[in-house]
């Protein structure tokens, strides 16, 4: 038996490979649903949006494209279809160093409406201003001043003028952030110069969506109320579709269909850790000589 246990630690790891796939897969092709707990951190953002006041809009700085895809694409899905249900309208901008980010969030939006929201109107319900280019923190403090010279035109070249939701802006007696609710930002990595140049400065909320291995940088910001909230990852819009949807066959995110095989696969490697160690320590090589 000893010999047997001891031989575990030699599994050929193509094995494990192929556990992993199979783990993976399955969840596509057989229906599969797990409980999901639903975390603070997400609650807090879901939260922030039920509490936005008549008259006021909310910014979603989705700056993401496919190269962060599978984990943000699923947060920003959750939080347009929250929007477009509690009738908030919302404005979609993007940082330069992601110049295809505009494509990619009209795309989710377009879907909403043509399946879920077809009364919705583009320039009265949501507009999307594109990208900008320049240093964040200045971004960040003109948008605050006056949104409507940051972003003069929207993503399809109309002037901003032109657009019902954005003619608020244009009265110069109020800055810009007096009309915005909170700033929900999505992105690979979001930056920390939303929390110092407009939760700092004006008390602005401010949420961030970002990939789940960068999170760890963020939750001090959590515990110290400066982040209203966070998704992290598949998990954080996993979450978030679970508490929009208490049914789980009407949820319908990026976010539900990966989490189960991401869950699937943490499993296979967890398991694989604890046979390794196993025979790890029933060789003998655990002792000490």
């Amino acid at each position: 038996m000893r010999e047997f246990l001891g031989n575990l630690q030699h599994i050929d790891r193509r094995w494990v490979y192929l556990f992993v796939f199979v783990a993976c897969t399955l969840p596509f092709i057989v229906t599969i649903r797990l409980p999901l707990y639903v975390s603070p951190e997400t609650k807090g953002v879901y939260d922030m949006i039920e509490k936005c006041p008549p008259g006021k809009v909310v910014v979603i700085d989705s700056s993401w494209d496919a190269g962060s895809m599978g984990e943000n694409q699923g947060q920003v899905e959750v939080v347009f279809d929250h929007l477009f249900r509690r009738n908030i309208p919302f404005i979609v901008t993007a940082q330069g160093f992601v110049p295809t980010a505009p494509q990619f969030s009209e795309k989710i939006i377009e879907k909403l409406v043509r399946t879920k929201y077809p009364h919705k109107k583009y320039g009265v319900d949501w507009v999307n201003l594109g990208v900008t280019m320049g240093l964040d923190w200045q971004i960040m403090q003109q948008m605050a001043k006056d949104i409507t010279k940051q972003f003069p035109k929207d993503y399809k070249q109309t002037p901003v003028e032109k657009l019902p939701l954005m003619q608020r802006f244009l009265n110069k007696e109020k800055s810009s952030i007096e009309y915005i609710h909170m700033i929900h930002a999505v992105t690979y990595s979001p930056s920390e110069n939303w929390l110092a140049f407009i939760h700092g400065q004006y008390g602005t909320p401010i949420s961030f969506g970002c990939a789940g291995i960068q999170s760890t940088t963020y939750y001090r910001y959590i515990s110290s109320k400066q982040l209203c909230g966070m998704l992290v990852g598949i998990r954080g819009a996993a979450e978030y579709d679970a508490l929009l949807n208490k049914s789980p066959e009407k949820r319908w995110t990026l976010g539900t269909k990966l989490i189960v095989p991401l869950s699937f696969g943490y499993l296979i490697i967890i398991f694989a850790i604890i046979v390794g160690n196993v025979g790890f320590i029933a060789s003998g090589r655990g002792k000490r000589r």
